[in-house]
Order: structure tokens, then sequence, then C-alpha cells
């Protein structure tokens, strides 16, 4: 590298003919040059003629080394060609060039110049002579970079984030031939939750990098990948054809891909082996007025377009893919995909107003408790089970069916079951001083929400302490779903529960594949027969076995057997006869309002 002091002298002479500025004003702008800047010039072809010290500083290259070759030598590969061409465009005609560039020093390393080029012109007015004055932006850029990196990067996986989907997708749409689709494709890491619960959330993240890992490799294919939620990944499939079926197959070829990787055995490290499973949802997109244009095309025939949406709008193509997704880990199974289809969206926007209603519903007091008598083995009425019905002025009596799954959903079930449980209580104290009523037993759905909230063993006390319930009196039911997310929470719950008096049952008895691991650790006093097997008992054998078996677990365990769903003489009498204990069903009563509950059938 060349000395300090020489670069002025060097190029004073060449420049004095092109500046009509003094001496010692000429150079006193070289001095200022080559004090605070980058300074090279080449000749008409590019050929460096003059390199000042800091140039050689910073591309780490010695003057000898930088004379006589272009600037080519330092080309980062960042900038495309055209970017070149068209500074030559600009400089070549006589005009000065400014813009950043990045280039790349001897050592490997980038660093960014704010670059301006000055054509120094012949007495015909053309290019003789190019001098660059560069400044370094590196640090800037850094800055701008790690500022990028916040905003469009998921710090988590190092995947892009949603932000950084939604530019995609806009860019996507952007460079779409009209009659042209592309797909997108949403998945859900669906044991997530589970995993941060049992384990930690170091252990949950350490599943999300694992699933993100996974899916870059379809980066390989020219896939776009981004992590767009907490348990949810998106792939972007731009431009895959005109052929709306091909496209179709496309995607869902991607979708198959997709669950493949993000399925089966992952070892998390320190001993914990889970079996991933996932959610996917996926969309095929196109630009409004596809489906006319396709009409057009195919003479007139008709163009369905309930595979595809047609829209410009980014975060569109984001929730149909989502709600897909959505409906896919509704429908259960180990691996789940859909397809996205317009009456999902319909669904979806029903499912809202629906919400809405079921709000205001319980505002204005709309909730009513219906209640189906429980029967013993001569029919005498020994309890009651509470069901919630919605008496909406719109809808009518809304059976739970209807707004139940929903609730559980949303998390309004919450709500409701307190209120469920308050009715139930204020009941209970009001049969407490009617001696046909007094002896009757109300039981009450649990739901798995309700179970989670941290006090709920407090309110529910509160809520007796307040009504003056009898002991013995109030029953939860309870399915065996709600067991399988935290047993031991579940047990210690309903051993406070039994303390304060509270009973307990446990609903649909036999349709889990682990009810007999429970029975030895769960404080239940009471199971329930699922109406699956009640259903066949008349005709079906093992039916009957089934039944008879859990009568026989019943009297091991000294637990009231109780069957549900009888609705015939012959399934009554078949049930008796196996030694079940107590019935309910439509045989005896349908449900009713609360208030008009009777004590013989």
């Amino acid at each position: 590298m060349s000395a300090p002091g020489a670069a002025p002298n060097a190029i004073s002479a060449e420049l004095r003919e092109q500046f009509s500025a003094s001496d010692s004003e000429f150079n006193e702008i070289i001095s200022a040059l080559n004090s605070f800047s980058i300074v090279a010039v080449t000749d008409r072809r590019g050929i460096i003629m003059h390199a000042n010290d800091r140039f050689c500083e910073i591309s780490k290259y010695s003057r000898e080394e930088l004379i006589g070759q272009t600037h080519s030598i330092i080309n980062s590969g960042y900038h495309p060609r055209e970017f070149f061409k068209e500074m030559w465009r600009v400089i070549g005609r006589g005009d000065v060039w400014k813009n950043e560039i990045c280039n790349r020093a001897k050592d490997g390393s980038e660093y960014w110049v704010d670059t301006t080029i000055i054509p120094l012109l012949d007495g015909d007015g053309r290019p003789q002579r190019y001098i660059s004055i560069r400044t370094e932006e590196t640090q800037r850029h850094l800055a701008e970079e790690q500022a990028h990196k916040l905003a469009y990067c998921d710090r988590a996986t190092g995947l892009s984030n949603r932000a950084s989907m939604l530019l995609m997708i806009g860019t996507a749409m952007s460079r779409m031939p009209g009659c042209e689709f592309s797909g997108f494709i949403a998945a859900s890491v669906d044991d997530l939750s589970v995993v941060n619960d049992a384990f930690g959330y170091e252990v949950g993240d350490r599943l999300l990098l694992d699933a993100a890992q996974k899916l870059t490799v379809l980066g390989e294919d020219g896939l776009s990948v981004a992590r767009i939620g907490s348990n949810t990944f998106a792939v972007l499939l731009p431009r895959i054809g005109s052929d709306h079926r091909l496209a179709e197959q496309q995607a869902a070829e991607v979708v198959h891909r997709v669950l493949a990787l993000l399925s089966g055995p992952v070892d998390l490290g320190s001993g914990v082996v889970v079996d991933a499973s996932a959610s996917v949802g996926y969309v095929l997109w196109a630009a409004p007025g596809i489906r006319q244009r396709r009409h057009d095309q195919e003479n007139g025939e008709a163009a369905t377009a309930d595979g595809y949406i047609e829209t410009a709008d980014p975060h569109e193509v984001i929730k149909c893919a989502d709600i897909a997704r959505k409906r896919a880990r509704r429908a259960g199974g180990h691996r789940r995909m859909r397809h996205f289809r317009q009456s999902m969206l319909d669904d979806a926007q029903q499912r809202v107003h629906l919400v809405s209603e079921l709000r205001r519903g319980i505002e204005n007091r709309e909730l009513r408790l219906f209640a189906q008598p429980i029967v013993d083995r001569e029919r005498r009425v020994i309890g009651e089970e509470g069901l919630i019905r919605w008496l909406s002025p719109a809808r009518g009596l809304v059976p739970p069916g209807d707004f139940i799954p929903l609730a559980e959903q949303t998390g309004i079930i919450v709500e409701i079951g307190e209120w469920v449980l308050d009715e139930a209580c204020r009941v209970l104290a009001a049969w407490k001083d009617d001696p046909e009523r007094q002896h009757l037993t109300l039981s009450v759905n649990l739901s798995e929400r309700q179970l989670r909230v941290e006090d709920f063993a407090e309110r529910v006390s509160a809520i007796i302490a307040r009504h003056g319930v009898t002991p013995g009196s109030l029953k939860f039911e309870l399915t065996e779903s709600v067991l399988h997310t935290d047993l031991d929470r579940t047990i210690r719950l309903l051993s406070l529960l039994r303390a304060e008096g509270v009973l307990s049952s446990l609903d649909d008895f036999g349709t889990g594949y682990s009810s007999l691991s429970y029975m030895r650790h769960l404080p239940v006093q009471q199971i329930k027969i699922d109406r699956s097997f009640v259903m066949a008992v008349g005709y079906d054998e093992q039916a009957a076995a089934i039944a008879r078996t859990i009568v026989q677990l019943g009297r091991s365990f000294e637990l009231q057997v109780v069957a549900e769903g009888v609705e015939t003489e012959a399934q009554f009498e078949k049930l008796r006869d196996l030694g079940v204990d107590a019935f309910q069903g439509f045989l005896f009563a349908r449900p009713r309002p609360v208030d008009e509950t009777l004590t013989a059938i």
C-alpha cells in the first residue's frame, strides 16, 4: 500500500486541466477528498488509473494491485448486471451518477459506499476520465439490515415472519399474469402447547426450530417459507400454472410433503421424544377477474371458482389458508389437511355471527337450564342431569350441539359453565325445602376449559357456600377427553371438590382408550355407559359384553353404573339384567325446564 500523501500530487495535474480553480483551491479540494473520501480515477474504459489511500485501506488491495484493473476486482455480486449497465449509460453521456454500492474487499468482507461518479470531459464534451468519490456507509447498512431482520425475520427460527410473507405475497401478485394461479399453505405444529406445558418453553422452542429446519428444504425448490403464528408456518407457491387442476395437484403434492416433514417422532433432547403431528390448510388464488377470463377462454363453458379465490389482498390469502388449517385440525386424526372452499369462509363468518349472538344472549339472560331425570331399577327418580339450552329470540330454542362446541373453542364456555353451576346450586337450594326433591342429585357437565381456570376449586366452593347447597347433592360430569390434558391436576381438583361435598361422574365411559388406568386414581363415584353401547345392547353381543364388563368394573371400584341414552323397553330390561344401577334416556323423560322436574316416572 502506498504511503499517504502521494495521492494529491498524482492526480492534481490531470484534474487541473478540467477545473478552473486556482492551485491552492484545487489542492484544498483534493486534500479534503483524500482525508474523508475514497477516491479513484479511471480512463474512459473504466481502467483504474489512480486509487488513494482510503481506497486501498477499505478494499484491502495495494495500489499496485488496483492500478490497471477495473472496478470488477471489488464487485461483490450483490447488484444485478442491469444496475451497472444503467450506471454506464448515465456517465457515458456525460452526466453525474449517484448511488450506493456494495463492494467486496480482498479478504472477502463486504462494505457499502455512497458513490458519486463524475465524468471528466474532453474538448468535444465526451468523457475522457471518470473520478469516483465514495464515502463508507457500511455501519448504516448494517444497522438497516439489523432493523430489517427485526421487522421481517422470526427471531426464534430465523425464517421470514408474517410481515415478510405478506410482502412476498404482494410481490407475487404484482408479477402474476392474469390467468395464472398461485398457492399458499398454512401448517401448524399441533403439539406445541402440550410440549410447552409439559416440558417448558425451551423444549417447545426446540420443537419449533426442528419444524423450521425441516421446512427449509422446500426453499431448494424455489418456495418461500415463513413462520406466521406462534405454532404456524407458511409456504408460498408462486405462479404454479394456468391450468386449475394441475395447479391444485401441484399444491397438494407440496402439502403432502409438508405433512411428511412435520409428522413423526422428534427427539427434543434430555430424553424427550414426541410423536409430532400437523394440521395443514391450503388455498389457490389468482388475480380478480380470472373466472371471467377462463370463461371466455373456455368458449362460454361454466368456470367454477369453488377451488380457488380471486383476490388482490395478501391478508385474504393467509386468512383463507388458515381457515382451512383450523378446519383440518378440528377434523382430528394424525395427518390432517384441508383445501380451502368458499363454504368454509361462509361457515367461519356464520360462526362469528353466532358467537356475537351468544355473547349478547348471555348478557340478556337467554340461557336456560333444562334437566333430564336419572332413575333407579324401579324407575324412581334419584337425580337429574342439568342440560344447557339457549332460547334465542332470532333462532328459537338452540340445542347445545349447535353452540357448545363453539363456546368451547372461544372460551365462552367458562362463563357459561359458571352460570350453569350457579343456576344448579340455586335449584338445589330450592329443593332442600321440598320433601319430594331434597334427596335428588343434580349433575352438570364440566368442560376442559373450566378445569384450566386457575382458581376453579375456589370459585365452586364460593358458589356452593353462597347458596347453602347440601353436601352430596351437586355432581360434576366429565368426559375422559378432559383427563388426557393434565391428569394429576384433575385428580387434585376433584379431590378438593369431594372434600366440599361435590360428587363426580365419568361420562361416555368405554370410549376412551385408557379408561382402566384412570380408575385406580380418579376420585369419582359414578360411571355412565356411553349411549353407543346402550343402543346396540339388545342385539349386539359385543356391546352387551362391554356393558357387562363396565358393570363388573363398577362393582370392583364400588361405583354406581348409569346407562344413558335408553330409548326402548328392551334396552332397559337387558341393561337391568346385566346389573346396571341407574338409567337415563327418552324412555323415561325428555329434557325439560329444570323447574318442571318430576319425582316419579
